[in-house]
């Protein structure tokens, strides 16, 4: 096949920081690994995109804008993508579109009718909904009904999680709605240096325990309930932060306020390609989200604590409840820093036990959650609607 992967969010950037961008071209990748001609269409960002064996039609991004200006900007740039990318679309020629639903994201669907091909949306969150939950959205209405129509016109519906699928099926009627999970870039988890080389590359104690986290700094994170839960252990526990975001000045004022700011390393960003050496250095690693009335994540975190072969502590919600089943790792009870700190200590009480089932977890990871497997699946599903729209 050919296909035109489409993301026409402003803030999801190729490359960029965020793990989405990260999330878009490992797919765009594994498509292309699996014998597909791939176009990504999206946004370009700082320096050149990466050599990941597709063609790139990538617009420059408008400039950085708040409120109600930033969601007609994000209007306006979904409605002249299809215009702009009319030529080189016309000369690739792609038998299907695959689009990342974006907020106020109608491109993919526009191109898809003018060429007469198939559509595919992937979904990673009812974004409408999400937006107007955490950051708050002018044109809630507006952006509510734009995707809940890109839905119920798509040909394929693919979501993250089955949590995410059921919502999607409820508020949008269509086709039903199938799961694909995040996944690894199992290449790169394959081999990784020797822990103590890895905190030698990042200046963290070789003698300390090493708890860690990474993502962006976002309250529905709960990396505040991490910094809580630092605070029950013994003074030889760190905990290690690769991301920054918006709530970065309130968790250095939490950890400061508990007595534990000099027991934070705060990283920063840290470029993709470094994640491998960070994991390497754990003991055990957080994903510690507080409670939320609808989870229906598929944390891309998570799939790589657990290819790294790190011991994984995890809140029991949502999809991580069957991805830690089996021995794969800890659950615990969504915002009790108590309970996460208690998870800590097991680890760090019986290192080489923990240690012994998440190489097993990794194992399996490796094996059955890589790029290359979640392209197999994505494909087939491609094909089927391709396949019914030439009948």
């Amino acid at each position: 096949m050919r296909i035109a992967v489409v993301c026409s969010d402003l803030g999801i950037r190729v490359p960029g920081p965020k793990g989405a961008s990260v999330h878009l071209t490992a797919i765009s990748r594994a498509l292309a690994g699996s014998g597909h001609d791939v176009l990504l269409v999206g946004v370009a960002g700082h320096g050149p995109p990466p050599d990941i064996g597709v063609e790139y039609l990538l617009s420059p991004h408008p400039g950085r804008t708040f409120g109600l200006e930033r969601e007609l900007r994000k209007i306006s740039f979904c409605r002249e993508l299809p215009a702009r990318s009319r030529q080189t679309l016309a000369e690739f020629a792609p038998t299907v579109i695959y689009e990342r639903l974006s907020l106020f994201g109608t491109a993919g669907g526009a191109i898809a009718r003018e060429l007469g091909i198939a559509h595919a949306v992937e979904v990673n969150a009812l974004l409408a909904r999400e937006e107007s939950a955490w950051r708050g959205l002018h044109l809630g209405a507006l952006a509510t009904a734009r995707e809940h129509a890109v839905l119920a016109g798509a040909d394929v519906r693919l979501a993250v999680s089955a949590e995410l699928a059921s919502a999607i099926d409820a508020v949008a009627p269509g086709p039903t709605t199938h799961v694909v999970p995040n996944g690894v870039d199992a290449e790169a988890l394959a081999h990784l240096p020797p822990r103590g080389d890895a905190r030698r590359a990042f200046g963290v104690p070789e003698d300390a325990f090493v708890m860690g986290f990474s993502g962006a700094l976002r309250p529905w994170h709960g990396l505040a309930n991490a910094i809580e839960a630092l605070a029950m252990l013994p003074p030889q526990c760190l905990l290690v932060v690769a991301g920054d975001g918006p709530v970065r000045d309130e968790l250095t004022a939490r950890a400061d306020a508990l007595g534990v700011g000099d027991r934070v390393i705060w990283l920063g960003h840290l470029d993709h390609a470094r994640m491998p050496t960070f994991l390497a250095m754990l003991d055990v690693a957080v994903a510690p989200y507080p409670p939320l009335a609808e989870f229906s994540f598929s944390p891309l975190k998570v799939f790589e604590y657990l290819g790294a072969g790190v011991p994984t502590v995890a809140s029991d919600v949502g999809q991580l409840r069957e991805l830690l089943a089996g021995g794969r790792g800890q659950l615990v009870a969504p915002g009790d820093a108590a309970d996460l700190a208690a998870a800590c200590l097991r680890v760090r009480a019986a290192p080489a036990g923990w240690r012994a089932d998440a190489e097993r977890a990794r194992t399996e990871i490796l094996a059955d959650h890589g790029w290359g497997n979640r392209a197999t699946q994505i494909t087939g599903y491609l094909e089927e609607a391709v396949y019914a729209l030439a009948r």
